[in-house]
């Protein structure tokens, strides 16, 4: 997306040689076709692209050096891009039918990029500030997708394969980077990002997988992968350089991550059915490790004030574990079996 965005900005620039206007193309081949393109400001450059039947392309671009591409092939899909500033790009592509693709772009350097492919998926994407970048891939069916950002140099990459799945993600400050992939049926991502550099990848499998992320601070990182179906996560991190990891694989596996204060770090691995872990830390550089293999069993961990160290092994079915530790470099082993 940045290559095919830096490349359309370097066209521009070089079109300014010979011309000080807006610049539109538009071909369309097919029937009931419709292109409407509104253009006010300096160099702004917009190409459409239609072969099919009643499909829809909007652009509307107000400043300068704007850059907007759209492609639709198929049946009544239909594209909106708005650009108000300078140098910022977009790239919709739409094969297939019914699809809908929605671009607003404020400000300086943002870059979109969306790619449709089948029948009735849905992408919205804001983007307000400066140099943010989002790239949306849907492949399937009723795939939906929004995408927020606001602020500077934030990234959100969406890739989606299957049916029905759905993604939200929303940035505000600097530098936060998403990565969501969806592969399968009715899976559920949701991110929310607030501060700077915080980093967060999502991972779904299967079917009806559901994911929670929701990071506050500075430098925040969170990892889910999940493969099976009705399995759940919620990651919860609030402070500065707090780090959580959960793998899921299997049915209907449950974890909640909390995170409150400064280099945290828990891992959570679930394999099976059923198994349910809660992890709290709040402090300092507390770690965690939970590990879950079999059938129905859950595991509750709380961590208060600095550098204390948990590991859990749970391996066969129903058993049952809690731990609370409060002050300082405590260490905790627990081993069940059966």
């Amino acid at each position: 997306m940045k290559k095919v965005f830096f490349c359309a900005v370097a066209l521009m620039l070089g079109t300014a040689a010979f011309a000080q206007f807006n610049q539109n193309f538009v071909n369309q081949t097919g029937l009931f076709n419709l292109s409407v393109e509104n253009q006010n400001g300096l160099l702004n450059f917009n190409t459409v692209d239609q072969f099919g039947i009643a499909n829809d392309s909007d652009v509307d671009q107000d400043g300068a050096f704007n850059v907007s591409d759209t492609d639709q092939i198929g049946l009544a899909n239909e594209s909106d891009v708005t650009q108000a500033g300078v140098l910022n790009g977009s790239s919709v592509l739409q094969i297939g039918a019914f699809n809908s693709s929605d671009v607003d772009q404020t400000g300086i350097l943002n870059g979109s990029s969306v790619t449709q492919l089948g029948f009735g998926n849905s992408s919205d994407v804001d983007q307000l500030g400066i140099a943010n970048s989002s790239d949306v891939d849907q492949l399937g069916i009723g795939n939906s997708s929004d995408v927020d950002q606001i602020g500077i140099g934030n990234d959100s990459d969406v890739d989606q394969t299957g049916a029905f799945n759905s993604s939200t993600v929303g940035q505000l400050g600097f530098g936060n980077e998403s990565d969501v992939t969806q592969t399968g049926l009715g899976n559920s991502s949701t991110v929310a990002q607030i501060g700077a550099g915080n980093d967060s990848d999502v991972d779904q499998t299967g079917l009806a997988n559901a994911s929670s992320v929701l990071q506050i601070g500075l430098g925040n990182e969170s990892d889910v992968d999940q493969t099976g179906a009705f399995n759940s996560s919620t990651v919860n991190q609030f402070g500065i350089g707090n780090t959580s990891d959960v793998d899921q694989l299997g049915l209907g596996n449950s974890s909640l991550v909390n995170q409150a204060g400064i280099a945290n770090n828990s891992y959570v691995g679930q394999l099976g059915l059923g198994n349910a872990s809660a992890v709290n830390q709040l402090g300092l550089a507390n770690n965690s490790a939970v590990f879950q293999i079999g059938a129905f069993n859950t595991s509750l961990v709380n961590q208060t004030g600095a550098l204390n160290q948990n590991l859990v092994i749970q391996t066969g079915l129903g058993h049952n574990n809690v731990v609370n530790q409060v002050g300082i470099g405590n260490v905790n082993i627990d081993v069940q079996s059966n």
